[in-house]
């Protein structure tokens, strides 16, 4: 292998490792993303579930009324 193919392949490796990291970065920071969203939407759905409960009780409570 010649010196400048051994520059070439050291060069396109250098690369690869630099791309390998940011994509790390990139898949650590899209996870942490993914975690919170699931928390926000595990919220959401338990005062969605909160609310459609309280909803009904007062469907129940005007019903009875009339």
């Amino acid at each position: 292998m010649s010196d400048k193919e051994f520059l070439d392949l050291e060069l396109q490796v250098q690369n690869l490792i630099k791309l390998s990291n940011q994509l790390k970065e990139s898949n650590t920071h899209l996870l942490k993303k993914n975690k919170e969203l699931s928390i926000r939407e595990q919220r959401l759905s338990n005062t969605l579930n909160s609310s459609g409960k309280k909803i009904e009780k007062i469907i129940r409570t005007l019903k009875k009324e009339k």
